[in-house]
């Protein structure tokens, strides 16, 4: 099916971005459901990009590790070569938390120095504990992708759909409550300041919580801003050929859609010849699956591929070159 292409896996992957725009690195978005192939793809991707000549980074934050197994990476937070132009980098969520739980810890100290230590621990548990967290130590790192000038392109392998989700509507939904609460401290000060004056009192105008708020609302807009801009980030979304994937792909382009981004590629993975899926009994189901891909919005130059599947996953970078010999235009796989 696939050696019958015109069109081969590598052309298609070279020419997915002709070239970076923004100042610093151009960041690819790889998101998908647990299982499907996320790190797969986002290897290929930042392989086709490495042979270009640029400088790219592979970087994963999906607690799973699949890149750091398939890489060989001794540690963790690290970025190591592993090729001319290419590095790769395993985020280590729990490290991070830790280190995040104990700069909270210290803030408090500062703030609070009375505080006995068990209710200093009491308060680094609440923290730990409390629902956004992991997503906020998510984004932070992703904010701080975009500063990284070493790299021309960062390709980043996500966590399973919800999370990223979740992640990805954070500067949203930070910038409205931001703007409603520097409204509202806004009246605050306002009415401090014209109480001071009728009673002569000298009060100073500038506020320092009105200033952090402002702070803040500049931070998460840039960064909501990176996120939805076609010079900064692309977006890749991964599926295989069955309902669950599918679903969660199109939901992902749903949201995706609402940030004004730009998907530059989605990727069928994973797909049985016909002859074996007719064999295993799903024939149908690959068949719906991927007539279902073909038609989710990605408009603009949005290219759609299929990966054929292997007897044996890939679990290197040699094997997951390998690949490009088995990766086609989704379009004529629908017509083989």
């Amino acid at each position: 099916m696939v050696t019958e292409s015109t069109t081969t896996g590598a052309d298609i992957l070279d020419n997915l971005f002709a070239g970076k725009g923004g100042d610093g690195p151009h960041l690819v978005i790889t998101s998908g459901k647990g299982g499907v192939g996320k790190t797969t793809v986002s290897i290929l991707v930042a392989d086709a990009l490495a042979r270009k000549g640029w400088r790219v980074i592979v970087v994963s934050l999906d607690q799973a590790k699949h890149l750091q197994e398939y890489l060989g990476l001794s540690e963790t937070n690290r970025a190591y070569r592993v090729d001319r132009g290419l590095w790769a980098l395993q985020f280590d969520l729990e490290r991070e938390a830790e280190r995040f739980t104990q700069e909270y810890v210290m803030l408090l100290q500062q703030i609070m120095p009375g505080l006995k230590a068990l209710n200093l621990e009491k308060y680094a548990e609440v923290v730990r504990n409390s629902p956004g967290f992991e997503e906020e130590i998510y984004l932070r790192y992703l904010e701080s992708l975009y500063s990284k000038r070493e790299y021309d392109y960062i390709v980043v392998d996500t966590p399973p759909t919800g999370i990223t989700l979740r992640i990805l509507g954070l500067p949203g939904n930070y910038v409205f409550w931001l703007e409603r609460l520097s409204e509202l401290r806004e009246r605050i000060v306002s009415s401090r300041y014209v109480i001071s004056k009728a009673l002569g009192e000298r009060r100073e105008v500038r506020d320092p919580v009105l200033d952090k708020l402002r702070e803040l609302r500049k931070r998460y807009g840039r960064l909501k801003q990176l996120l939805s801009s076609p010079r900064d980030t692309s977006y890749v979304i991964v599926a295989t050929p069955e309902p669950l994937p599918v679903f969660e792909a199109r939901k992902t382009l749903e949201q995706l859609r609402r940030l004004d981004a730009t998907v530059r590629l989605i990727a069928a993975n994973k797909v049985l010849p016909s002859d074996k899926a007719r064999l295993l009994g799903v024939h149908e189901v690959q068949q719906r699956s991927l007539e279902e891909i073909e038609k989710l919005p990605c408009p603009g130059d949005c290219q759609r591929i299929a990966i054929m599947a292997t007897e044996e996953p890939p679990h290197s970078l040699t094997g997951a070159r390998r690949l490009l010999e088995r990766v086609a235009s989704l379009q004529e796989v629908l017509k083989a």
